[in-house]
This record gives C-alpha cells, structure tokens and sequence, in this order.
C-alpha cells in the first residue's frame, strides 16, 4: 500500500509540473501570434523563460520563435504541442545551444 501511495504521489507531481513558453516572433506575419504563451504562463515567473525555441514546417521553414524554461525534457515539446503544431502544422521544435539550433 505505501509502494502504491508514494507511486500514485509521484505521478501527481509530475502532472501539476508547470512548463512556460512564449512566441516573441512570428515569420508568418499573421497578426495576434506574438504573445502567444502556455496556458499557465505567468509575468511573475517570466524570468525563468531562459531557452530561446523555433518551430519550423515539414519544409524546415521557420514560423515563430519564442522562449520557454525548460529545453531538454519531454516538457521541451510543450509549445510544438500546445500550439505550433495544431495552430500551424508544425512538425519540429529546435532550441538554440551553444549558438546553433538544436532539433529535440
């Protein structure tokens, strides 16, 4: 019974876990997508929004650019599945380390 509660305790953190993101640049021009961010974004905490993303096309152009706090965990996706990929089609995220762009 405590294998189950502390498996069960675990498993609920991990699901409250907040990942943040914001698109700060759309190369598709369409109005009202900068600004765009994680439904639990929050100004208060925009500090930690420390890893510059790009989410690009099945033809590797790039549609927007923005920052998220996390770059190397399956919560990386987040803006790709939260919004690029229904909103536009996108099929890639890359973040920016040591200067080049990184697919995940």
């Amino acid at each position: 019974m405590v294998v189950i509660a502390t498996l069960l305790t675990e498993n609920l953190e991990k699901a409250w876990i907040k990942k943040m993101w914001t698109i700060n640049k759309d190369f598709t021009e369409q109005p009202g997508v900068v600004g765009v961010s994680s439904a639990d974004f929050d100004v208060s905490r925009s500090t930690s929004l420390k890893f510059r993303f790009r989410l690009l096309d099945d033809d590797r152009n790039v549609y927007y650019e923005g920052m998220s706090d996390d770059h190397d965990s399956e919560l990386a996706f987040a803006p790709l599945d939260d919004f690029g990929s229904g909103y536009a089609g996108c099929v890639e995220i890359q973040y920016l380390e040591n200067g080049s762009w990184e697919t995940l």
